[in-house]
């Protein structure tokens, strides 16, 4: 440090100015968004099926559908729970895994939680898309967010004898190896961390992202979330606190909202700083400008959710991303589904984005949890993938369900609205969106994305079903 400073001494006053303003540049530099994958309900496996879902106004949880076969609802134990557990919306295919492709046995993947088999398959997806086929001389950090590990509870349940016991159990069920798997699966080497913040996990992974790629830890960031619904019980704890929503619809900022319906689901985005986006390769959907997370202990309780909470973290990340308020003209909300929450989520983004007076542009508020359900640990996956992907085509989709504006929520005295058909998106300055999230356990975050200018939205690549064999135990299967 002494040798440090007397270097500082050394230099002339312009010299310093141009040190400091440079350090500031590194720490403020654009992250590209240069890859996205996802498996979302019904039968949405690649971003550009999710657009064209946003695009049609397609509402997942109206569709017909039923309680997955992980599950026996005739079993005397679930019966009392049939009919929330129908009203959850669920993935195709978590039982399905190509364990070679990755270098894995399959005694190993029997055991391993779906949660990193879905993910690691997604990582693989989005590196691809990101047109990054070679890693072997590239540092890749791999940010997952996850929440619970419910695979072996059903085991447990159902009763496990001593030579039943594998030692795959102990990797395939630890939540550490969620991040582990995708960086052992296809070898990357780079900082490896799984983040837990509830429904905030992917956007907490972001901002821990962002100043790794901004300090050289890692070229690349493969960050993302996943979660399925592998135990029953939980449904019902939330139905009993009144969380889920009776009609089966969830209907952010509506007169009619009175719930989250819960869903399942992965996504994944692929980072690395904008200077290094490669000349003639993809082009990235958006840039991310700046992100801040914050928890306000100080409230009544821990699942009491302060406006003042809410309005901090996005005034933290517009000073980090040093974004003016009045250029965001979209905001994809957090909007859980409860009437309360969007009556407070919407007080609060008005605050933060200076939209609570007269003479202030529209801002607009969505959500896609309105179209896929509440994907809980991986929703912020899915905020993070729309905002990027509405960035890239310069539109904003209509928000499904929303027929009459809650009357309890403000509009008359505030800037803001909620897009009733897809609209191109409003001039201003800059294209920017911001993204929130907020953890039930108290831990918001929020991030600030930017379009790419001259840039056009990708050509379609579609996923495709998911594929390979059966991988999941009849001991694992609630009956």
């Amino acid at each position: 440090m002494k040798e440090y400073i007397a270097s500082l001494e050394s230099l002339s006053r312009q010299q310093l100015i141009l040190l400091a303003a440079r350090r500031h540049a590194e720490d403020v530099q654009g992250i590209a968004v240069t890859g996205l994958a996802c498996r979302f309900p019904g039968g949405i496996n690649d971003p550009a099926a999710f657009w064209a879902a946003l695009c049609d106004e397609r509402i997942v949880p109206a569709e017909p559908r039923g309680v997955p076969p992980r599950w026996n609802a005739a079993a005397p134990d679930l019966q009392p729970f049939a009919e929330v557990l129908a009203r959850g919306v669920h993935i195709d295919g978590v039982d399905l895994f190509e364990p070679e492709r990755f270098g894995i046995s399959e005694d190993e993947a029997r055991y391993m939680d779906p949660q990193q088999r879905v993910l690691l398959t997604c990582a693989a997806q989005a590196l691809e898309d990101a047109g990054i086929t070679d890693v072997s001389s590239v540092r890749v950090g791999v940010f997952a967010g996850v929440s619970t590990v419910e695979y072996h509870y059903a085991h447990l349940r159902n009763g496990i004898r001593p030579e039943d016991l594998d030692p795959m159990m102990g990797t395939g069920a630890a939540m550490s190896a969620t991040a582990a798997r995708v960086a052992t699966g296809l070898r990357l080497n780079g900082p490896v961390l799984t983040v837990d913040t509830a429904c905030s996990s992917a956007l907490t992974a972001v901002h821990l992202a962002l100043p790794a790629l901004r300090r050289g830890d890692c070229d690349v960031a493969v960050v993302g979330a996943c979660h399925l619904q592998v135990a029953p019980f939980t449904s019902a704890v939330f139905d009993r606190a009144g969380m889920l929503s009776p009609s089966g619809r969830s209907r952010p900022f509506a007169k009619d909202a009175d719930g989250q319906v819960r869903g399942e689901g992965c996504g994944v985005l692929v980072l690395t700083r904008v200077g290094d986006v490669r000349p003639g390769g993809p082009a990235p959907y958006a840039v991310i400008r700046g992100s801040a997370i914050w928890q306000q202990g100080d409230r009544p309780g821990m699942a009491a959710m302060p406006v003042a909470a809410q309005r901090r973290v996005m005034v933290d990340a517009l000073r980090a991303a040093e974004i003016d308020p009045w250029d965001v003209r979209y905001v994809e909300a957090q909007a859980n589904g409860s009437k309360l929450g969007g009556i407070l989520e919407a007080e609060s983004t008005a605050s933060a984005y200076r939209r609570d007076g007269v003479g202030a542009p529209t801002l607009y508020l969505g959500s896609c949890k309105a179209n896929l359900g509440y994907l809980e640990t991986a929703s912020g996956a899915a905020s993070l993938m729309k905002a990027a992907l509405a960035l890239s085509h310069g539109q904003i989709p209509a928000q499904p369900g929303f027929d009459l504006p809650d009357p309890d929520i403000a509009w008359d005295r505030m800037a803001i609205d909620v897009p009733r058909e897809r609209m191109p998106w409003p001039e201003a300055a800059r294209r920017v969106a911001g993204v929130s999230a907020f953890g039930f356990t108290g831990t918001n975050a929020h991030v600030l994305m930017e379009a790419v200018a001259g840039a056009s939205p990708r050509a379609r690549r579609q996923a495709g079903p998911p594929v390979g064999r059966r991988l999941w135990p009849e001991t694992h299967v609630w009956s």
